[in-house]
């Protein structure tokens, strides 16, 4: 279910090209051949060159075809295509597993294959090891979450009894034991696992939904895309995926804004026809040629703007708005204060208004694009009011609409809205910004009820929205919340500070109309209320599908939706039920962003919409050692993994670390950098737990109120992590093994003790090959505990506990049968601060370490690092020394892998020791 692709024409078999080939292509491969869904299509004859023909004929799979030869076919075969670029495709195989429902093939319902019937896995099958394996199984990265419910649909076909017994260091699904359950599970409890290289995707900077830089969420981070090559067949499949139709215009040299993280996509090829952004043909993924003044963006026809047009200033003039690339007016016919305080507040310029005479604007020459519009008062931006028709109205050049909003005093300055973005407040008719001493929610819970923006998310430090300019008003704020407006609450003396413009304060709001989530654990599950005017209400539950909830979850940075349990198990609410209906497609970033209708039905107060977002329950893991019970502590917060800075962290904290991750009792509660600094978010900076729960989320926990700069981070050691280690032989690489277990070193028995077994072992350590596999304590006997018998390896397994064994402390071997290994000795590693398995290149040449220079190094000689070291497969091939620069020789040069090789010296490259390099340019892989 994996391999170069060979097609049989007549008696002779042949290879195709990998040019114009992709996911689709690659999707009827897999079908055909019973092998499960299309994980990848590796290009460059990722498993080795084939013989025959490469024939002229290129496939054009639409995707829902059952054998290739149903595919349309072109003759477009690239003048230069040879067995070098011969494609591939890897399957998921027979048993699958797929993903389905989700924003992307990593995110998803668990479906598995049997025979050609695919089927769900119910939820109390799947931990978290089976979900870790599934997303490595499909190229997925890691599990980030396994949200409980049927949050991507319940499924049509079966509900298997498969229960898989992973590790959670096996490669495939496959490789797990497998059971069957007796017992019978209901439709609504089917697994889903979102893993972290799910994606999504949304425009940016441009004021709206379908307008904006194209940004891509993909490795837990946002990230633009490159305007080489970018045209209007790429931005049709970016408008028709976010439901935007149309594609009016492909942008390029950052139109709407340079983006601030990672450039995930250059080179992208649409046919226009895929489904998906990242369905078409590219380049990899973080290429290094582009910068941000080059991020691309689109402009759909479902794209629309506002503006008061006026020669004097913008917050007076002739109502305008854009549709469909067209600039048309709005007709003051039944324009109500409600709608006129929309307009004013879209703009920000005030909460209110009053319709002027036209006489003194200018007459505009457009179509009439709205009529008869009747806003409620809750709406965040004009076209969601009640109105007319697009283009529908009976109304006379007279009737044109025309506004004079009131001046505001305060407003927030950013990309996303008004109800987001660096605080400037208006003082003596200058607008200037508030310093962040002091500076926290409930300062932000006034701004947000000031500017009708719903409730407060948080409290931005640090200029997170940009440095203002001018003038720094206010310092040392400090609101009770429960003030009308900022200007009433304590401050410093305006213009009376200590800050720079380093340090502005930023506020993000829920926005107007909501959401807030109440009565739950915590502020991302609960009750769903939204706001009308001035008074909250919660939204009856046969409003509430899944896309809305989703849409919900990620407005208030609380990650997806997990579930939305039915009843009033968060309380009814005291405040009245809106019968709002929101029509969300489920890729909106905000609930207001979303269709919204009223239902003529009632509800009773006992039948509220609930929602728990997957970040309600906060996920814990370790980092920064082989094994998954000690490291140094991340935690997941708003969709990232991050770190804990915590000055008093002790063993009750880390106690119920260890409970979480079921890995025993804590034994350390580590202070240091001894596990490494982490390079995430500072998300927790102060942790207290009494050392009883049953996870950190129990516990009293501080968050950062900033993204934080500070490096370092706390560690844990629990009594269920295990190292390994040589002993009595005189070097790293040889003697008795040695296992620590439950707080202390014991030994292994040499029963069944063999090659492959010692394979393991050196493997893991580092030590190259396996040499002899010794027994009856060749290295003398140890004095620990014998930990573990009847060790039967395939050879292939990462760690040396993940191989086939008896239980834990068998005691029918005495130390006199002492297991041992001899190995050659390391010829590569990788040297960084997260383990073995990621870090800078270095071999061992003529008895001395070396590094890799960086020209043409790739993700095919990173998958060759990973191969030989047993770390998995490759993430990345990190270049100008990533990891810092090594020192001493340069030992390789223009490296060349084809991928399939079993060790990076087998690879071409320039003869040892022969390069034009500096350690600026020293290679890094990610395993």
């Amino acid at each position: 279910c994996s391999g170069r692709v060979e097609l049989q024409f007549g008696d002779q078999w042949g290879t195709l090209c990998d040019s114009d080939w992709d996911l689709q292509d690659a999707s009827v491969v897999c079908r055909q051949l019973q092998c499960g869904e299309a994980v990848d299509t590796p290009g460059g004859a990722h498993y080795g060159e084939g013989r025959g023909p490469v024939w002229d004929e290129q496939l054009d799979c639409r995707g829902n075809e059952s054998t290739v030869f149903e595919c349309p076919v072109s003759t477009k075969k690239g003048p230069n295509c040879t067995h070098r670029n011969d494609a591939s495709v890897i399957c998921s195989g027979q048993g699958g597993p797929r993903l389905v429902g989700g924003e992307s093939r990593c995110s998803g319902r668990v479906e598995v294959l049997r025979g050609a019937l695919w089927g769900s896995v119910c939820d109390r099958h799947l931990d978290l090891q089976t979900a870790d394996v599934i997303c490595r199984h499909l190229q997925c990265g890691g599990a980030a979450a396994t949200p409980r419910g049927a949050p991507y649909g319940a499924g049509s076909g079966p509900l298997w009894k498969d229960r898989f017994h992973c590790s959670g260091s096996e490669g495939r699904l496959g490789d797990c034991p497998l059971s069957w359950d007796q017992e019978d599970c209901d439709q609504g409890s089917v697994a889903n696992v979102v893993c972290s290289e799910h994606w999504r995707l949304r425009l940016a900077g441009g004021g709206s939904q379908c307008a904006g830089r194209v940004e891509v969420y993909h490795g837990g981070a946002w990230g633009s895309v490159c305007d080489d090559l970018w045209d209007l067949a790429d931005a049709s499949v970016v408008c028709r995926q976010l439901g935007c139709g149309q594609a009016l215009r492909a942008t390029g040299s950052a139109e709407f804004g340079g983006g601030s993280g990672p450039i995930w996509l250059d080179d992208v090829s649409c046919r226009g026809n895929e489904t998906a952004l990242w369905d078409c043909p590219r380049a990899s993924w973080e290429r290094r040629n582009c910068r941000h003044k080059e991020d691309a963006g689109v402009v759909c026809s479902e794209h629309k703007e506002l503006r008061l047009v006026s020669a004097e200033h913008h917050c007076a003039g002739r109502l305008d708005v854009l549709y469909n690339g067209t600039w048309g007016s709005v007709c003051s016919n039944g324009m109500k204060p409600f709608t006129i305080a929309s307009v004013c507040q879209q703009l920000q310029c005030g909460d209110s208004g009053s319709l002027q005479d036209g006489e003194q604007y200018e007459t505009g020459s457009g179509p009439k694009w709205l009529d008869r519009v009747d806003c409620q008062g809750h709406e965040s931006v004009l076209w969601q009011c009640p109105a007319a028709p697009w283009g529908h109205n009976d109304c006379q050049d007279s009737e044109v609409a025309h506004i004079q909003c009131a001046r505001p005093r305060l407003r927030l300055v950013g990309p996303e809205g008004r109800c987001s973005g660096r605080v400037e407040v208006c003082l003596r008719g200058v607008w200037g910004t508030v310093c962040d001493d002091s500076w926290d929610l409930q300062d932000a819970r006034v701004v947000c009820r000031e500017l009708g923006c719903g409730s407060a998310i948080s409290a931005p430090q640090e200029a997170h929205w940009g440095e203002g300019n001018g003038t720094l008003w206010l310092d040392e704020v400090s609101c009770r919340g429960t003030e009308r407006a900022l200007l009433e609450c304590r401050s410093s003396p305006p213009g009376s500070h200590d800050c720079t413009h380093k340090e502005d304060a930023a506020v993000l709001c829920a926005g107007q109309g909501g959401p807030r989530l109440v009565g739950g654990e915590s502020r991302c599950s609960g009750r769903v209320e939204v706001l009308r005017g001035a008074l909250w209400g919660s939204v009856c539950d046969r409003h509430l599908d899944l896309q809305t909830a989703d849409v919900i979850c990620r407005h208030l940075q609380c990650g997806g939706a997990a579930a939305t349990p039915r009843g009033a198990p968060y309380g009814a609410g005291s405040g009245p039920l809106w019968k709002d209906r929101f029509h969300c497609s489920g890729s909106e970033g905000r609930l207001g962003d979303c269709p919204l209708s009223w239902d003529q039905e009632d509800c009773d107060q006992g039948s509220v919409a609930n929602v728990v977002c997957s970040d309600a329950d906060w996920q814990v893991r370790l980092r920064g050692t082989d094994s998954r019970c000690e490291g140094r502590l991340e935690v997941l917060w708003n969709g990232s993994w991050g770190r804990v800075l915590d000055s008093q962290w002790d063993l009750q904290d880390a106690s119920a670390v260890c409970t979480n991750l079921h890995c025993g009792r804590a034994l350390l509660a580590s202070n240091s950098t001894e596990y490494g600094h982490g390079d995430g978010p500072v998300v927790l900076t102060a942790v207290e737990c009494t050392g009883q729960e049953p996870a950190l989320q129990n516990c009293t926990l501080t968050l950062s109120s900033g993204p934080g700069s500070t490096s370092g981070g706390v560690g844990v050691r629990c009594s269920e992590h295990w190292r390994l280690r040589l002993a009595g032989g005189g070097s790293q690489c040889a003697g008795r093994v040695e296992v620590y277990h439950g707080g202390a070193w014991g030994s292994v028995c040499d029963d069944l003790w063999d090659l492959a077994d010692a394979s393991v072992v050196c493997r893991q350590l580092g030590c190259g090959q396996a040499l002899r596999a010794t027994g009856s304590a060749e290295f003398g006997g140890g004095s620990g505990p014998v930990w573990l018998d009847d060790v039967s390896c395939r050879g292939n397994e990462t760690a040396l506990w993940d191989c086939p064994r008896a239980s834990w402390e068998r005691r029918n071997c005495r130390h006199k049968e002492d297991a041992g290994v001899v190995c050659s000795g390391p010829r590569l590693r990788l040297v960084g601060p997260e383990g073995r398995c990621s870090g800078r290149v270095e071999v061992c040449l003529m008895g001395v370490w070396g590094t890799v220079c960086d020209d043409s190094w790739d993700l095919q000689d990173a998958r060759v690092v990973c191969r030989e070291l047993g770390c998995g497969s490759a993430i990345s091939a990190p270049q100008e020394a990533h990891w810092g620069e090594g020192n001493g020789t340069l030992w390789l040069d223009e490296v060349s892998c084809r991928g399939t090789e079993r060790a990076l010296l087998e690879c071409r490259s320039s003869p040892p020791g022969s390069h034009d390099c500096t350690h600026k340019e020293d290679a890094a892989v990610l395993c």
